[in-house]
């Protein structure tokens, strides 16, 4: 790994630094409204001629193709000689001279390979889009390494991507920028989850063409160290799922990925060492959202010897945004998709939050089920739940196209079936919308609820069975929690000392009047608190609905199995000894709202 060079210097310069030494693959320098030159075509990958489809004669109709193209992106912050970058075409169905059409950009989740089946994207190429299916560095068939998202890499390559669209497609759409600064650029969408949501908000931040003029994330991270080191506790199940052993050459879905070693070593590290390494903070934080919004700057991205190349920023680009986030995905949780949206909503654009059932809790690695056997929470998380992509009756492909219908077509009004208030979903087509969510911060006041003196081991209990304070019996007409939590707390030693890092978790629960004996943890979703000391912070947001006699608590965990390896011990210095939780919990409780979206 090269480090990064002052624009300037004579060496290598950083894509979109200004310098003259590499064309800025996400624009001109010092672009003019109304007369950005269209930017040089990437070069075809060696060995590889790629051929594009022709126009149809005037007109004349044909069927749209689907076809695949593989390129050489610029110099990267690890091949500064470029890599290889793959992608597939879809089409509209129908091409009809002196017709264009917008183009929505793909991205497959992390180890997924791009979409290249004929047929694939129905939803777009049938109502008059076409689709760009890209891989991303390190998996299927593209150069580079598996950086988590590095705008300094995945970023030079998803722009050749649009740059080759924009040169090479003569039926691509254009119009006006979303900051109206300039009249002529092609008009695109962006579209994926997870991993294939954060490309997104790499490239709105740093496209200098600003092509994409409204994005759909879905299940997507605003912080990756919030997500992966919540607390400053590894979430060491999650984060041995995504990098294996600490092989840099793992397989996902039966194909090779090619890890930065960095990457995999970094994260052994941390496990032994259970805290995370600065330089991988630094790393995590500016492959981000969060980066292009808070203004906090790194000092490397990689370890000694490197830098970023770009610069951090406190506010985006002006972008429409449908997010979507699922209220029981234990790896990117609703919090992330909040602060997605509080983000994206200093642009000034039109940007919109719903909810869902589904996520990373329905895959293969840490899910909704508990241990044991039977499972006595099934009948408050059926099966069917954990792929509902519904908020209410609204299902998530269904309000994308009514938004890219409004924003990539310019059709008045395609919008409205998406709420403009965020939409929280409480179970299987039980969903309400509001005009703010409540915080601790804005929105309607929480309630304060104290939780006493609490009593509870560190790693000395079964995550199945908290230690709870009743706060509340719902009555007849039943209650609504929807927002985000809140405590105010102090967690000390009851012994009067503590000779290591204690960890416990905290969240809110049900006790369902159906069943009195079982306390339902609310969208399967824990806080960790390391260490003794004092806590003045969010928890995990979402919502339930408590139906007559429901009674509502505060729940403690001396562990949890979304951190099993170590964050329930504190490994290498396992502390499991008695500690004292005092304080305050803020819940934004308030009366029934009927099901009304």
């Amino acid at each position: 790994m090269r480090a990064s060079t002052a624009p300037g210097s004579g060496a290598t310069a950083a894509p979109g630094s200004g310098a003259t030494a590499t064309p800025n693959p996400g624009g001109s320098t010092a672009p003019v409204p109304g007369s950005v030159p269209a930017p040089t075509p990437p070069p075809d990958a060696p060995g590889v001629t790629n051929v594009v489809p022709p126009i149809p004669a005037s007109g004349q109709c044909r069927a749209g193709q689907t076809y695949s193209i593989s390129v050489t992106s610029g110099p990267t912050d690890i091949t500064p000689a470029g890599s290889v970058e793959g992608f597939t075409i879809f089409e509209p169905s129908t091409i009809c001279a002196g017709h264009t059409y917008p183009l929505v950009l793909n991205g497959p989740g992390f180890g997924g390979d791009r979409t290249s089946a004929a047929g694939s994207f129905p939803q777009f190429t049938t109502n008059g889009y076409g689709v760009m299916s890209m891989d991303e560095a390190g998996e299927g068939g593209d150069g580079g390494k598996i950086r988590v998202m590095d705008p300094d890499q995945e970023g030079v390559m998803l722009l050749a991507a649009m740059n080759w669209a924009q040169a090479k497609l003569a039926w691509l759409a254009y119009g006006p920028t979303n900051d109206g600064a300039d009249p002529h650029e092609p008009i695109m969408g962006s579209d994926g989850g997870s991993y294939g949501g954060m490309y997104q908000f790499m490239l709105v931040n740093i496209d200098k063409r600003h092509r994409i003029r409204a994005m759909a994330p879905d299940i997507t991270p605003h912080d990756l160290n919030y997500a992966l080191f919540p607390g400053g506790v590894i979430k060491s199940d999650w984060d041995l799922l995504l990098t294996g052993d600490g092989n840099a050459n793992g397989f996902e879905n039966g194909h090779p990925l090619n890890f930065d070693q960095f990457v995999t070593n970094s994260f052994v590290t941390d496990l032994a060492q259970d805290a995370e390494d600065p330089n991988f903070h630094d790393f995590m934080a500016y492959h981000s959202a969060d980066y292009f919004c808070n203004g906090t700057s790194v000092a490397t991205n990689g370890g000694a010897g490197t830098a970023p190349w770009l610069p951090p920023a406190t506010a985006p680009p002006k972008i429409n945004a449908l997010i979507s986030i699922g209220v029981r995905d234990t790896l990117f949780d609703f919090n992330n998709g909040y602060l997605n949206y509080k983000c994206l909503q200093q642009g000034g654009g039109d940007v919109r939050l719903i909810s869902h059932q589904s996520g990373h809790n329905s895959g293969s690695g840490p899910n909704d089920w508990v241990s044991l056997v039977p499972d006595p929470y099934l009948p408050y998380y059926p099966a069917d739940d954990s792929t509902d992509n519904r908020c209410g009756k609204l299902a998530q492909p269904t309000a994308e196209l009514a938004f890219f219908n409004q924003y990539l077509k310019g059709q008045a009004g395609a919008a409205s079936i998406v709420p403009t208030g965020p939409c929280i979903s409480f179970e299987l087509g039980d969903g309400i919308t509001m005009p703010q969510l409540p915080t601790y911060t804005s929105g309607p006041a929480e309630t304060p609820f104290s939780v006493g003196s609490v009593s509870l081991v560190s790693g000395g209990s079964p995550d199945e069975l908290p230690t709870a304070v009743t706060l509340l019996t719902a009555p007849a007409a039943g209650l609504v929690v929807a927002g985000i939590p809140h405590i105010v707390m102090d967690v000390a030693p009851t012994l009067g000392v503590s000779y290591g890092t204690p960890i416990i978790y905290v969240g809110y629960g049900v006790k369902h009047a159906s069943n009195p004996t079982l306390w339902d943890l609310v969208d399967n979703q824990v806080q960790p608190l390391r260490g003794i000391g004092h806590y003045d912070e969010d928890i995990t947001g979402g919502g339930v609905r408590l139906l007559p006699g429901d009674q509502l608590g505060i729940l403690f965990f001396g562990e949890n199995t979304q951190f099993a390896t170590n964050g329930s011990v504190s490994a290498p210095t396992p502390t499991v000894e008695p500690l004292t939780v005092t304080g305050t919990m803020y819940l934004p409780v308030m009366p029934n709202i009927a099901a009304n979206i």
